[in-house]
């Protein structure tokens, strides 16, 4: 028996082996995301053009809802992200997805606007614009309108990593370990940050609902 463990120990390492390299490469950017980059790097307006059209609807909602639905704020930080993005473009590697890149440049740039506000601010009404802007259709009814302003409402009320980590895995639709690296986090810190950010916006929408 002993001996038949033996010889199967190395097929099985080499399973293991295969099966990790395959979620590391899953974690990586393709060789069009690194490409894109370097003729970003080198200043080619179409790559500009199509890093901004492949992103631009993703990043704008992810900051979106990390400012309370606030436009003007929004749209800013969306363009100091890709202008940041562009200034960067040339130290992409391809370590980590492009999307998980740009988004983890996006949760820089909010945390910088909070730190410049000092403190929440109050969570206006939506407006008509924001209504077309921030991709609440026309077509939704009165009440899930109220329901998508109390959650953005108990999002604001929420710690910083809290919002990011629920928008990221719920809104966005990152795995875990991708929030992770957005994050720079570990991936048990972001599974418990996860189960507190749930338990803290239920008890947040009891209380603003």
């Amino acid at each position: 028996m002993s001996v038949i463990v033996r010889q199967e120990r190395p097929f099985w390492r080499r399973i293991f082996a295969f099966a990790r390299d395959k979620v590391k490469e899953g974690k990586r950017a393709n060789s069009s995301e690194v490409a894109l980059m370097g003729r970003l790097a080198e200043g080619d307006p179409d790559a500009a053009e199509k890093f901004v059209a492949d992103h631009a609807d993703a990043l704008y909602r992810f900051v979106y809802h990390q400012v309370g639905g606030v436009v003007q704020d929004a749209e800013d930080i969306v363009q100091e992200t890709f202008l940041a993005a562009v200034r960067q473009a040339g130290r992409f590697r391809g370590q980590s997805r492009l999307r998980t890149w740009l988004f983890s440049i996006a949760s820089h740039k909010v945390a910088d606007h909070w730190r410049r506000q000092r403190r929440y601010a109050e969570l206006p009404l939506l407006t008509e614009q924001q209504v077309a802007d921030g991709g609440v259709t026309q077509e939704m009814s009165i009440e899930q309108m109220e329901m998508c302003q109390v959650v953005r409402q108990g999002l604001l009320h929420l710690p910083p990593h809290y919002r990011t980590a629920l928008i990221l895995r719920y809104v966005e639709g990152f795995s875990v370990a991708e929030t992770a690296r957005v994050m720079q986090r570990s991936v048990k810190s972001v599974e418990s940050i996860l189960v507190r950010a749930r338990r803290k916006l239920a008890e947040v929408l009891r209380g603003v609902a």
